[in-house]
């Protein structure tokens, strides 16, 4: 009778390990097949650097594009080719793609600093800085939290 109890569970378990293994699917893909806005920022952000790997991701409903440059910079693009994080390895995050309240933050601040990362979704921001303090925005801009 135990075993019966038991079953059901064990089967809603396979069931669910099974959709959750599925439900990513990464493809390497050319980097004509960006979306046009991804393209924009592309060249004339990064100018002079190119595309040296391109993958499309989908999580569940969720599609999503990762780019690496050939300086090491990493730009990942939602499925209308907005960024959605930029990490530059080996530099700083164009100006022109941060918030102007986010980088006047920053610049007086932390004006010895430059912004290496930036990341954004539905919450608001998270910057991490050359000196390695990371900081937290909403989307109104307020800081959230520092790391340091």
């Amino acid at each position: 009778m135990r075993l019966k109890n038991i079953l059901p569970a064990a089967l809603v378990a396979v069931a669910l390990l099974t959709s959750v293994a599925t439900s990513c699917r990464a493809t390497a893909t050319a980097p004509d097949s960006l979306p046009q806005a991804a393209r924009t920022v592309i060249s004339k952000h990064f100018s002079g650097k190119q595309a040296v790997f391109v993958k499309q991701e989908t999580e569940w409903t969720r599609r999503f594009y990762i780019v690496v440059l050939d300086d090491g910079s990493k730009i990942e693009f939602d499925s209308r080719g907005e960024w959605t994080e930029i990490d530059c390895a080996t530099g700083s995050v164009p100006d022109a793609l941060v918030p102007a309240p986010i980088l006047a933050y920053v610049r007086k601040h932390f004006p010895q600093c430059v912004i290496t990362e930036i990341e954004r979704d539905a919450r608001g921001y998270e910057v991490d800085l050359s000196n390695g303090v990371d900081i937290d925005f909403d989307r109104h801009f307020r800081v959230r939290e520092i790391d340091r």
